[in-house]
């Protein structure tokens, strides 16, 4: 479950948003929304069961990953954007590793780990003849298009190759 506080009605919006379109997003590699609950403080947003934490908790148990094992984790993240891209024309702008949830170890020998991507919270409907100029991300993730207030859904993959490198 994901609660969000509500303090102000620009995140009530917000988080209108992101709820309409996790209602919408249907991919085995993004959190599924099954249900959400509103009372005077918060949102309640229940989401599918991820047992093993985020990624950046799996990069620092681990420390290093083989080629495979990180080669497995980028295609399905991969897919993930694909099918937001081109699928819904939607720009996550926020991939960075604390925003992937590990819900599956496939074979302990292979090292091989299921990925779901999390937290649409400050995801953008794309127009694919106009660039976006707000700057939202993480900096360490954020490619330079974003910081130059021109950029399109390719942000999403700078910050992958930005997680491609660490693992």
């Amino acid at each position: 479950m994901k609660v969000i506080s509500i303090d102000s009605k620009t995140s009530e919006e917000r988080t209108d948003e992101e709820i309409e379109l996790l209602k919408k997003l249907d991919h085995p590699n993004i959190i599924k929304l099954f249900e959400y609950f509103i009372d005077e403080d918060n949102y309640y947003l229940i989401t599918e069961y991820c047992n093993g934490g985020d990624l950046f908790d799996l990069i620092k148990k681990k420390q290093k990953f083989s080629e495979l094992s990180a080669a497995y984790i980028m295609f399905q993240i991969f897919r993930a954007l694909i099918y937001c891209h081109n699928t819904h024309h939607l720009i996550h702008r926020d991939i960075k590793p604390e925003n992937i949830v590990v819900f599956r170890q496939n074979n302990a020998e292979d090292d091989l780990y299921d990925v779901k991507l999390i937290d649409f919270g400050i995801s953008k409907i794309f127009n694919k003849s106009e660039n976006d100029n707000k700057v939202k991300g993480s900096l360490n993730y954020i490619a330079p298009e974003v910081l130059k207030h021109k950029y399109d859904e390719k942000c999403d993959i700078w910050s992958c190759g930005v997680i491609f490198y660490i693992l």
